[in-house]
């Protein structure tokens, strides 16, 4: 289970050389800083006395101007030594998971919105970075001089060390008790903004839909609804921090007043010396810092554990997972279904006891009304969607023991909603393959899908910049452009869903024709009656169950709906 602990020992750990060198440079600047006072208390001490040196107050000077400069050195290395791991451990972290994160199934990650996603893997694990640079180096620091300084005022006068720390002790007292509050401040801001970043994303994906329906003033409500969510939330954190980080601040002030009150006393009684008093006003100076950083400090692990909780979800989640054995003798078949029920939620179920074979070379095509349950099956077996095991086999082994990724490659599946990036012709067709491939077989593949001279139309031709989701296509090129991607890719088997609905009949002949010199197996779910008769066999699926198989015009003669669809599709023809 991910938490602080099991991410330092993950990410931190390994990189203990920087952190133990950049610990060395804190605690030799730690070392310089504190020898400063004593330099400083000698010339206070000299310049009291009848007879000064002159020769020795110019010695003492040159000698703190040596050490503020080693200062300053020693400073700036272990800062970067101790920098830089925190950065490191964010850039690994960040991609170990978004590559866990794009294994885990598609049934738990449409749990999250895409913007609250983004907000986990760049924000949360922002915080944590800080944590484990920022706060790290504080900790460190507060720790040598806490040591240091403590020991130094001890040498000094005991009691007057105990009397100045007791206030700071007070305030440490009380972090104990504020920093839970501060806990439930910084999720509520962290949830927040993971909601507005949400809200943000789906618009700028959705702004056509948007702009078409007149909506722009709505969503400008509802994005500033969650922008005064966040303002909120921010402010109350801000509040705290106000009132306590002076408090902190505050604690010091009456040590210092401690010091001089009680040490000037001691002063009278000859007891100690002026010096003295200000070597310890510096030190208590040095303490301040680190002792006000502190409540910093507490206030980044809080963020910082509230980010780890909120990566916990998709860091713990398993990927899908599969056991090896040895084929299943009895499913000699490329693809078979057995039996196969499927609901989500515990509701009605969407597949009700499926059952089919698919067999080398064959051509299958499924037809039914919209809903009863066609993009669930293609969804089952590429694994999308997980069902039972034992339902479904791939070349005689249940895809449940098969690796996903070998699964993948098995089985090419084209989308009903073609889904394409933001970059060019050839980076959409290409994306995931690990060879480069020639122009030769890109023309090759889009000469099948019928979108080769729409490319070359383009004004960029085979690098021009599609947009967002293909924003610059027409959804027939959309269409054709993934058909032409799964052509480029070698699978035992395709499932084509519905994907010919956006083209024209002239341009959907053409690509049948192609399809059926395919060497794969096809499943074919469409309600297109071309591209049905085109196929060896059609299966009727209606509420979820396969009702009728046969030839379409099989099927045609004992079903009405079907002969309809068929009418209207000669009437759009």
């Amino acid at each position: 289970m991910l938490n602080i602990k099991t991410f330092a020992i993950k990410y931190a750990l390994p990189l203990w050389r920087w952190y133990l060198i950049g610990t060395i440079f804190l605690a030799l600047t730690n070392l310089i800083t504190l020898e400063i006072p004593q330099l400083a208390k000698e010339i206070i001490n000299a310049l009291d006395a009848e007879s000064i040196e002159k020769n020795h107050l110019v010695s003492l000077s040159i000698g703190i101007i040596f050490l503020g400069a080693m200062q300053i050195l020693a400073r700036s290395l272990s800062r970067i030594l101790i920098f830089f791991p925190g950065r490191k451990l964010e850039a690994e972290s960040k991609t170990d998971l978004f590559s866990h994160t794009m294994k885990l199934p598609y049934s738990f990650l449409e749990n999250f919105g895409m913007g609250d996603l983004i907000s986990r893997l760049s924000n949360d694990l922002g915080q944590v970075r800080v944590f484990f640079s920022f706060a790290a180096l504080q900790i460190l620091n507060l720790i040598f001089l806490s040591i240091f300084t403590i020991y130094q005022m001890l040498s000094v006068h005991v009691t007057l060390t105990i009397l100045c720390l007791f206030p700071i002790s007070l305030m440490l007292v009380s972090s104990r008790f504020l920093m839970p509050m501060l806990n439930k401040f910084s999720r509520k801001n962290q949830e927040s903004i993971g909601h507005l970043t949400t809200q943000v994303t789906e618009a700028f994906n959705h702004v056509h839909v948007i702009q078409t329906n007149s909506a722009e003033k709505s969503f400008s409500e509802k994005i500033q609804v969650n922008n005064e969510d966040v303002f909120q939330t921010n402010m109350k954190l801000v509040v705290f921090r106000t009132l306590y980080f002076p408090l902190l601040t505050s604690m010091t002030s009456v040590a210092q007043i401690c010091v001089i009150g009680f040490g000037g006393y001691q002063v009278f009684q000859n007891n100690i010396t002026v010096g003295d008093i200000l070597a310890f006003n510096i030190y208590l100076g040095y303490l301040a810092f680190p002792l006000t950083s502190l409540g910093i400090v507490l206030s980044i692990f809080q963020r910082s554990k509230t980010a780890i909780q909120r990566i916990a979800p998709l860091a713990d989640e398993p990927t899908q997972s599969f056991k090896e054995t040895e084929n299943d003798i009895m499913a000699a078949s490329l693809l078979r279904i057995k039996d196969l029920s499927f609901s989500y939620d515990n509701e009605k179920p969407v597949l009700d006891h499926i059952s089919l074979r698919v067999e080398r070379g064959e051509k299958v095509g499924i037809c039914g009304p919209v809903g009863s349950g066609k993009s669930t099956l293609f969804s089952i077996i590429t694994r999308i969607l997980d069902a039972n095991p034992q339902s479904v086999f791939i070349n005689g082994q249940d895809i449940y023991n098969i690796e996903p990724d070998q699964l993948r490659n098995t089985i090419g599946y084209a989308l009903q909603n073609p889904e394409l990036f933001s970059a060019s012709i050839e980076d959409n067709l290409t994306f995931g393959l690990e060879n480069k491939l020639s122009k030769g077989q890109l023309t090759k593949a889009t000469e099948i899908a019928q979108v080769t001279e729409d490319i070359e139309n383009l004004p960029e031709n085979w690098n021009t910049q599609i947009g967002e989701k293909g924003v610059r296509l027409s959804g027939g090129q959309k269409q054709r452009l993934a058909l032409a991607r799964l052509f480029l890719r070698k699978h035992e088997l395709m499932l084509f869903d519905d994907v010919l609905s956006a083209v024209d009949n002239e341009t959907e002949k053409n690509i049948i024709q192609a399809i059926e010199k395919q060497d794969a197996a096809l499943l074919i779910a469409s309600h297109r009656t071309s591209v049905l008769r085109s196929c060896d066999r059609v299966l009727l699926m209606k509420e979820g169950k396969i009702i009728d198989e046969g030839s379409y015009q099989e099927l045609a003669k004992k079903h009405p709906d079907i002969r309809e669809d068929e009418q209207r599709d000669s009437i759009e023809k």
